[in-house]
């Protein structure tokens, strides 16, 4: 749109009016994903404050992906018993199926 004309066209006012509505949309939809994500984070605390939290507790949280690691190592140990390794991977197929 020429904005140094002193008149304009309907069609280039319909055109200005079509971005603006357009513009307005858009910043909805990010104030919106702001304001659902402010309040996800109200709900839920990280990760990083529950781990310190449980370890007040002398509780230790371990993510899927430790237990994983450490099913492996028993698997792969030379120490392990034939039974042991059996159950490692037990518990190894339920980590790995739900992923």
């Amino acid at each position: 749109v020429d904005v140094n004309a002193n008149s304009f066209t309907s069609q280039e006012l319909k055109k200005a009016l079509a971005k603006m509505k357009e513009s307005e949309k858009a910043e909805r939809k990010v104030s919106f994903l702001f304001l659902k994500q402010c309040t996800v984070r109200k709900k839920f605390r990280p990760i990083e404050q529950l781990k310190e939290e449980f370890e007040k507790l002398n509780m230790k949280m371990e993510t899927d992906y430790e237990i994983m690691v450490k099913l492996i190592s028993k698997f792969n140990s030379s120490a392990s018993t034939l039974d042991e390794k059996v159950a490692a991977l037990y518990d190894l197929e339920y980590y790995v199926h739900q992923v």
